[in-house]
């Protein structure tokens, strides 16, 4: 029998299987797509679609490995971070998952101010206190749905409820916990000041373990519904930033990354937890045991470029044609847009402006504008705003030469060459967007003992995979800059006078 390692990515549009042989090279994919709905400031998703799509894609992984005589040794879970889902004892679910771009709960987190100071949460946490995190989306459920926050046993992420109905056990790990504000990012704890500060009960958090940690083998429910072996061992590999992080070489101080997918997510490594006294980057929990990541994001990026082509590119019901139509348009717009910005704050924003009340907007458009010319600008719109971010990180960690880019945006090679004309650094782009994944099976493989270092995992995983490295072209670099500049005057001016929260009474 052939031994392999299967990973399972719960991201924000699809559930994946991934299976591995023991070189890291993929062998089978399964996947199966859902969405949140959107209203408002509300994001929500029905927990069941996970529910669902996990027995889907484990039925085609078993049914794969079956007819193909492989045998998996254990699973690699990571997923989203920051949602919250209600459940009871038996996993039953109270309310719909409130996501992670749900900003409904930014009153709960300003009121928090009043029984600690924002400065001393970022102090214990590495993160601001924002709507973004889950401890506010905790408080606004109980403020509002009070019967069903005491009847809930357990108020847990989406990866602590895929890891429930995998192994039957209630269990967190301390790269998701991070994202909660309610863990002390220097002992790895659940801190009673914190929660006590929200309103909170402690008995509502699942245990905490390190991340890479082993956290059971196959439930009974699983088996019977998938036909896989209940002697498989199922590993925590974290938040899926942290785990794409792994996967990108960034696990030494001086190294950077940034994942482009639904939002956007810039990661320097630390060896010590690292804090910026504006308090606009985050310090998190590593997917690495006992080590930290610098953290920067936003909400929304490629998820615009995909509203884009869905809405204005209707000619075409092909969505693969849709997308090679505007790129072409892109391609044909000139770099800068013909003077024509983004704003990305289609949820409100991430780093490093923390308003949930702010909006998109496009700004300077004229009747010479093309619909490319629109395209071009939402690519370019959310690489100021990264670059805005990669600079906040550079103040902490040094100066970095190279960015490793991964995402879904990557495989389109004008917005790598955007990155590294806007940000001004090389910008180097593995064969295999499949970050996340990776650094999810180097988190097993590491405990699992087949690997003494993630240093040596990522050798043996990635060591021999092509890069495509893209430098930035000296004649487009002062447009950006320019562009930049305005870009961030314009948030600017629209905040000092308020017009966010007037358009938000």
């Amino acid at each position: 029998m052939l031994h392999h390692s299967l990973v399972i990515d719960v991201g924000t549009q699809s559930l994946r299987g991934i299976l591995f042989n023991k070189h890291g090279d993929i062998v089978h994919t399964a996947q199966n797509s859902y969405s949140p709905s959107f209203k408002g400031e509300k994001v929500e998703q029905d927990p069941r679609t996970w529910k669902n799509t996990l027995i889907d894609t484990l039925k085609a992984i078993s049914e794969y490995v079956q007819s193909h005589e492989i045998t998996i040794d254990y699973i690699s879970l990571t997923s989203q971070r920051a949602s919250i889902i209600p459940v009871t004892k038996q996993n039953k679910i109270l309310h719909n998952a409130i996501t992670w771009q749900d900003r409904r709960a930014y009153k709960q987190s300003d009121r928090v101010k009043e029984t600690l100071s924002m400065e001393t949460i970022y102090e214990k946490t590495g993160l601001r206190l924002d709507s973004y995190f889950s401890a506010p989306k905790i408080m606004w459920l109980k403020e509002n749905n009070r019967d069903i926050y005491y009847a809930a046993d357990k108020i847990i992420g989406v990866q602590d409820y895929v890891t429930k109905i995998l192994t039957d056990r209630f269990v967190t790990d301390h790269s998701q916990a991070a994202r909660t504000l309610l863990m002390n990012i220097h002992t790895f704890e659940w801190d009673d000041e914190l929660i006590d500060a929200f309103g909170l009960d402690k008995s509502i958090l699942p245990e905490l373990v390190a991340p890479g940690s082993n956290v059971g083998t196959l439930s009974e429910f699983i088996q019977d519904k998938t036909g896989l072996d209940g002697n498989i061992r199922v590993f925590l590999a974290g938040g899926d930033q942290q785990a794409a992080a792994l996967g990108l070489n960034v696990l030494s101080e001086g190294q950077l990354e940034a994942n482009i997918g639904t939002g956007s997510f810039m990661i320097a490594h630390a060896d010590k937890p690292v804090f910026d006294e504006n308090m606009r980057v985050l310090c998190s929990a590593s997917a690495m045991p006992g080590k930290w990541i610098v953290e920067a994001g936003l909400l929304t990026s490629g998820n615009i470029y995909e509203w884009f082509n869905k809405e204005f590119y209707k000619e075409s019901t092909n969505h693969q044609h849709r997308f090679e139509t505007v790129n072409e348009e892109v391609n044909a717009s000139k770099p800068g847009a013909n003077g024509l910005v983004l704003i990305p704050h289609f949820k409100g924003s991430a780093a490093p402006y923390w308003n949930p009340l702010s909006k998109g907007m496009f700004f300077n458009a004229t009747l010479e504008h093309s619909r490319g010319d629109f395209a071009r600008a939402i690519l370019e719109g959310i690489t100021y705003e990264m670059s805005e971010n990669v600079e906040l990180i550079e103040a902490l960690v040094g100066y970095v030469d190279n960015i490793h880019a991964a995402g879904g945006l990557t495989n389109y090679k004008t917005f790598n060459q955007i990155q590294a004309d806007v940000l001004n650094k090389a910008v180097s782009v593995y064969d295999s967007s499949e970050a996340t994944a990776i650094g999810a099976l180097m988190s097993a493989m590491v405990s699992n003992g087949e690997y003494k270092t993630y240093e040596d995992a990522f050798k043996a995983l990635r060591g021999e995979s092509k890069t495509s490295t893209y430098h930035a072209n000296s004649k487009n670099i002062p447009t950006y800059i320019k562009l930049k500049r305005t870009k961030k005057h314009l948030y600017n001016a629209l905040n000092d006078a308020h017009i966010y929260s007037y358009m938000n009474m």
